[in-house]
């Protein structure tokens, strides 16, 4: 029984073990052979495609820090453009109420120029307008008292002759 576990049936010890030995370098020589031609080049490329998913890996990490980074500028942009803005914007209604308060002095104090103007044009009409009425008054009692010293008049007369020139110092 021995027999038959160490070697193959009708063989002897030795031809088994030298059997064994044969296959055993071959099989150990196959090894070689694949590993030097089929393993190494299998190993390399498992090794290349190995780098490239940790390139890949640390790419794409890279890209997401930086894509974080992108967002948090953006963000800090955005922030300090809307401060900008809202600035820009407090400036220009500040701007804009004191260039309404400027028109609203300037229009208030050419409105009071112009009452003043006004009130003294008025005042040398009225003057103007009592000078004439004066010189036309003189007139008159010159024209009268001439009439008079030309004829003496009776009171009818008088009464007649000052309406009549009354009238025409209303028609002039």
């Amino acid at each position: 029984m021995e027999l038959l576990i160490l070697g193959a049936a009708g063989e002897t010890m030795g031809t088994a073990v030298g059997t064994s030995l044969v296959l055993l370098a071959s099989f150990l020589t196959l090894l070689a052979v694949l590993s030097y031609y089929v393993w190494k080049p299998v190993k390399k490329v498992m090794d290349d495609r190995e780098q490239l998913i940790h390139d890949d890996i640390d790419f794409a990490e890279n890209r997401k820090l930086e894509a974080e980074r992108l967002k948090e500028e953006n963000e800090a942009l955005l922030k300090s453009t809307q401060a900008e803005i809202s600035e820009l914007m407090e400036n220009a209604k500040s701007q804009a109420k004191k260039e309404q308060e400027s028109i609203i002095n300037d229009a208030h104090n050419r409105s009071t120029q112009m009452i003043t103007e006004a009130q003294a044009d008025i005042e040398r009409e009225k003057e103007k307008a009592i000078r004439d009425i004066n010189d036309q008054v003189a007139e008159l009692s010159v024209l009268i008292a001439e009439k008079m010293i030309r004829k003496e008049l009776n009171s009818e007369d008088q009464k007649n002759l000052v309406a009549n020139y009354l009238q025409e110092a209303g028609d002039k």
